[in-house]
């Protein structure tokens, strides 16, 4: 006999086949064993099955899941937070399933997400550097931005500025989760804040799409016929679509013959004048993708048990920046001097 939760299903989208529970039984202050315990309980499963942890994220928990027959799944769990929305992050998981960007939405709640296991493998550091992967990208990107006839249902709206300056506002005032303490980066906010106000402005009007806001390469998968999927839509929204380039190419330091080459594989041939623009608005971006994670994180220590516990964020980053220390101040080690190289490279013609 089917379950409340299988009968459940929304008859408006039958090609696609998810299960939807309008009530979130999850709670926040859960440990990583209380989720697990209640992953294998979701009455989707075909038996009972393994449930593995897998770490990497910085604000939701991962989880794999077998069933007996073999069948995987991976299930993420998350809460609001930053500029995330549950409600888009399964909109966009939808959507990008229909563009063939990503896996298959099979489950949903307000706080987890449960999608068809990706055959295949996540893409590396080292593979995200090489000029013929980045074109590959770059052709998949485009996709997803010309793509906005696959998303169903509201999406957010993201501004990086926007999101930036609201960071720059905790590090000053504190949380009261750390009793309202400054950030000990506080000394970093006036120039943050002035180099935010400058790139905004450098930004041309522009026609929102569909896009990611978090292209790294562990959002980024290789399926077995080596096209590359996209997972993890915490950023999902309608944005800027140069967005999406600027972060990739700051992830990669591209130099300025890779902007160039990026530029023109995703428009093709441009005018001086547009060019020019382009080239501005990616620089501006790139910048700001370092200013994004840097002030992200240091909100992170504001509140540092919001969801996932150090231990948590601490596996995750080990595997994500090997040879750093796998915190956030090890992250914003990272981060900062590669902000400061963009911005001293390219900051007289802002």
């Amino acid at each position: 006999m089917e379950s409340h939760a299988q009968q459940d299903v929304v008859a408006s989208r039958p090609i696609i086949g998810e299960v939807f529970q309008e009530v979130s039984r999850i709670r926040r202050n859960w440990t990583p064993q209380q989720t697990m315990d209640y992953i294998k309980d979701l009455p989707i499963w075909n038996g009972t099955p393994e449930v593995v942890q897998k770490f990497g994220g910085l604000q939701n928990r991962t989880f794999f899941v077998k069933e007996p027959d073999g069948k995987q799944y991976a299930v993420r769990v998350g809460f609001d937070q930053f500029r995330t929305r549950q409600q888009t992050v399964v909109n966009c998981t939808i959507a990008a399933y229909k563009l063939g960007l990503g896996p298959r939405l099979v489950y949903a709640e307000p706080n987890l997400t449960v999608v068809e296991f990706v055959d295949g493998r996540q893409m590396s550091a080292e593979e995200m550097r090489d000029p013929k992967v980045i074109m590959q990208i770059i052709d998949r990107m485009k996709q997803l931005h010309e793509g906005a006839h696959a998303i169903e249902e509201t999406i957010s709206y993201w501004w990086p500025f926007d999101s930036v300056r609201r960071y720059l506002h905790w590090m000053e005032t504190g949380k009261k989760e750390t009793g309202y303490q400054p950030s000990k980066w506080v000394h970093l906010v006036p120039q943050f804040r002035e180099i935010t106000n400058k790139l905004e402005k450098v930004i041309a009007p522009f026609i929102p799409k569909f896009t990611h806001n978090d292209m790294v390469c562990v959002n980024m998968m290789f399926n077995k016929q080596n096209e590359i999927l996209f997972i993890d839509w915490d950023g999902g929204a309608y944005g800027h679509p140069m967005w999406d380039l600027g972060e990739m190419l700051m992830w990669v330091e591209a130099d300025d013959e890779m902007i160039h080459r990026a530029i023109e594989r995703y428009y093709g041939k441009l005018g001086k004048e547009e060019l020019a623009q382009r080239v501005r608005e990616v620089r501006a971006f790139q910048i700001m993708a370092a200013v994004r994670m840097c002030t992200e994180s240091m909100e992170h220590v504001l509140v540092p048990y919001y969801f996932l516990t150090p231990e948590e964020v601490a596996e995750g980053l080990k595997l994500n920046l090997p040879g750093h220390e796998p915190s956030f101040d090890g992250l914003i080690e990272l981060l900062l001097p590669r902000f400061q190289a963009f911005w001293e490279l390219y900051k007289d013609e802002f």
